[in-house]
């Protein structure tokens, strides 16, 4: 009987332990289904962040295949919280975890420099194209013109005056913490030469480092490359802005000691791009007109369309036949070539009649505010006569008809122009290194530009000249570098979920000079963090009940 009571006892206690382990069993299998079931939704809350960016991308492109007049009509890419902050792309299957988009930008603070943010697009044109610095040093005799005006000659400026070969470097100089050495170093990675600049670096240095590489001698594709250039490192570049977000985070400020004050804080790379462009589009995304195209009829047609003066219309062709520029005028004065003809007559349409259309131009227009203050001579000998340009001079009516010449008018039959510098949205850095402008005028754009106006002038360059700030010569020096607008945007976008942590960032950048917008650089930041605080990023819900 004690016998068979022990075998009882062994037999329950093994059933115990069989129990015990299939409980354990279950329980493991049963935490690990939770753990999948848990990874499941984790991933599928990352694919939902992820799809959060890409609807995101989607809405900008559709935004800017609107001509920019209509952009305005839903209150810009600038800055427009309604279009890009918090904007919901799903409530999720409980329809109680809402997901979201936002599109953050790097703010200006008064003085132009970078500083705070805003919810809207980067025009890449407010940053400085390295690409086209050679451009500029093999084109800069097109500023010649407009020095005769100031009485300068071009072989006897000084260094401190304006010196066109040294664009270029002038433009590099202005980033903070540029040295000479680097400057000439990125000049010589760009040009296609290998003649070795004055603290430059050619193929003779690369080739001989550890890991030898040879100089692109060419554009860019990424502003990255410029970490191969001798001299560039990652702190240089990038700053002391580590994640990417565009802005100094407390902890970024800490560990780098540097504030949001701190010139070049953000990197060279928040000042540089690739990418900048412009479409040769209208305001309303019509086709300009070519100013330079040789059929005079079809010129003075399209002109007329275009413009709806045709007294502004006539005269522009009138130009191109026998037309003398106010440069070219002064220029033949000062050299005792031009002919003592008195005052010239004010322009009448009815000139044209004695004109003939037909047999072509060879008087270029080689930018608008040629025809400003600009002549006609029609006849010769004693049967000649000047008419003075209907394109005046004086503010008032350089605020007419500027906006108008500006919006319509190409010079060039290109779909698209290389980015030039972006008065309006510019760091102050890149104007401070525009050789031709004086320290004060730069702080007269930066003030001027805070206040908020709906003056059309303010979508092109030359608002200064109309508002005083510079005068036409150099307005006409400065119109090959500078420019109100550009086609390519960047866009920082974070999707997120308002209830968790998850989150997916990216950085794009969309070309809009053609009519369907299209990404042209898709960075994903992802693994350096969201970049933003919740609070910073919006909650649909709270906002809705601000409104």
């Amino acid at each position: 009987m004690s016998v068979a009571r022990k075998r009882g006892g062994f037999f329950l206690v093994l059933v115990l332990v069989v129990i015990a382990i299939a409980t354990m069993a279950v329980y493991s299998f049963t935490e690990l289904m939770i753990a999948y079931d848990d990874a499941a939704y984790l991933a599928g809350d990352r694919v939902q962040a992820r799809v959060n960016v890409e609807s995101g991308i989607d809405s900008i492109r559709l935004m800017l295949s609107q001509p920019p007049a209509m952009r305005l009509d839903y209150g810009g890419v600038y800055n427009n919280p309604s279009m890009f902050q918090a904007i919901n792309v799903s409530l999720g299957a409980d329809n109680v975890s809402p997901s979201n988009f936002s599109v953050i930008a790097p703010g200006l603070t008064e003085t132009g420099m970078y500083g705070g943010i805003r919810f809207g697009l980067q025009n890449e044109s407010a940053r400085l194209n390295i690409n086209t610095l050679i451009v500029l040093e093999q084109n800069s005799d097109l500023l010649m013109p407009a020095l005769a005006l100031t009485g300068a000659d071009e072989d006897t400026l000084s260094s401190d005056e304006l010196d066109t070969d040294n664009i270029a470097v002038s433009l590099l100089m202005a980033l903070p913490g540029m040295t000479e050495d680097v400057a000439d170093a990125i000049l010589d990675w760009l040009d296609e030469d290998e003649d070795v600049r004055p603290y430059g670096a050619e193929a003779e240095y690369y080739t001989t480092l550890t890991t030898p590489y040879s100089p692109s001698n060419g554009s860019l594709q990424s502003v990255e490359e410029l970490l191969l250039v001798r001299g560039v490192t990652p702190t240089l570049l990038f700053g002391a802005d580590s994640n990417r977000n565009g802005v100094l985070d407390a902890d970024e400020q800490q560990r780098f000691g540097v504030g949001v004050e701190t010139p070049g804080a953000l990197g060279w790379a928040s000042y540089l791009t690739v990418y900048g462009a412009e479409g040769n589009k209208t305001r309303d995304g019509l086709p300009r007109v070519n100013v330079s195209q040789e059929d005079m009829e079809t010129l003075y047609d399209e002109l007329l369309d275009a413009i709806g003066d045709e007294s502004y219309a006539s005269f522009i062709v009138a130009y191109r036949i026998a037309g003398k520029s106010m440069v070219e005028a002064m220029a033949d004065a000062a050299g005792g070539d031009g002919e003592d003809s008195g005052s010239p007559q004010p322009w009448s349409v009815d000139v044209m009649d004695q004109i003939d259309l037909s047999g072509g131009a060879g008087n270029p227009i080689n930018q608008v505010l040629d025809v400003v203050g600009a002549t006609v001579t029609i006849g010769n000998g004693d049967n000649a006569q000047t008419f003075a340009s209907p394109f005046f001079e004086d503010p008032i009516s350089m605020a007419i008809y500027l906006p108008i010449l500006m919006d319509v008018i190409a010079t060039q039959d290109v779909e698209a122009l290389p980015g030039r510098i972006n008065l309006n949205e510019c760091p102050a850095e890149l104007l401070y290194g525009i050789p031709t402008l004086e320290e004060e005028t730069v702080q007269a754009i930066l003030e001027a530009r805070q206040t908020d106006s709906d003056d059309p002038n303010r979508e092109f360059a030359t608002w200064p000249l109309v508002e005083g700030i510079l005068t036409i010569d150099q307005m006409r020096m400065l119109i090959p570098l500078l420019t109100g607008g550009g086609d390519v945007y960047r866009a920082q976008l974070i999707g997120y979920f308002e209830e968790s942590g998850i989150s997916s960032r990216s950085e794009v950048i969309i070309d809009a000079t053609t009519v369907n917008p299209k990404v042209v650089s898709w960075k994903d930041l992802s693994h350096l963090g969201r970049g933003f605080e919740l609070t910073v990023l919006g909650q649909r819900a709270m906002l809705d009940d601000n409104f």
